[in-house]
């Protein structure tokens, strides 16, 4: 069953149909791990950030992470950030856009390839590029083996 929710822009869906990963999508410049906690903490402390293991926040310069064992609303740092300009930059090209000058929905388009390419290759793609061995050893990339990942019902 899909999760519907204002805050989150895409889910991840295993194979039992379990979400395993909310993604929260930001057009926003000159983000921070500092912004990104309180960001995190407000969905929280709300109650708009449904149960999952995993959650993202992600920017076209940066791309926050969490293992969400037990979500608490305190303003906790993301445990693995990754620098998007550079994960993201042959999808900036794909569609011709840059990072400074992105649309929401543009962005939104971004991550979902993204997303469905990490699902499908994002283990191969760990074993020959160390950046991401935090997804990895997280367990987030066998999470996404195979997901289905959908676009919130509530844009």
């Amino acid at each position: 069953m899909a999760l519907v929710t204002p805050a989150i822009d895409f889910v991840a869906y295993d194979k039992r149909g379990q979400a395993v990963l909310l993604v929260e999508a930001k057009s926003s410049q000159n983000t921070s791990e500092l912004w990104a906690a309180q960001f995190r903490r407000n969905l929280l402390s709300h109650g708009t950030l449904p149960t999952a293991p995993f959650f993202l926040i992600a920017t076209p310069e940066r791309m926050y992470f969490w293992r969400q064992d037990d979500p608490s609303p305190g303003e906790e740092p993301p445990q693995f950030t990754m620098d998007a300009t550079t994960e993201l930059k042959p999808y900036f090209e794909k569609f011709k856009e840059s990072p400074e000058k992105i649309s929401g929905q543009a962005l939104d388009l971004i991550l979902f390839c993204w997303l469905t390419d990490m699902a499908e290759f994002g283990q191969m793609r760990a074993k020959r590029d160390s950046s991401l061995s935090w997804l990895s050893d997280s367990g987030l990339l066998e999470a996404l083996k195979s997901a289905r990942i959908e676009m919130s019902a509530v844009q």
